[in-house]
């Protein structure tokens, strides 16, 4: 991922609005520690829908 394709996928994601003016001064480690945070979040988000739908229909 080029550090335009990092940006572009903070900024995509609606989850760090805080940080959207200082990307351009952040390290590459600072960019993929965003998108793993994110990524993180994504993966808890999904767990919690995965598991209320199935809990759902017990």
């Amino acid at each position: 991922m080029t550090r335009k394709d990092k940006i572009a996928f903070i900024k995509s994601s609606k989850r760090k609005t805080h940080v959207y003016n200082d990307l351009a001064r952040y390290t590459e480690e600072q960019l993929n520690d965003v998108i793993r945070e994110i990524v993180h979040g994504l993966v808890r988000e999904s767990e919690i829908i995965a598991n209320a739908y199935i809990n759902g229909y017990r």
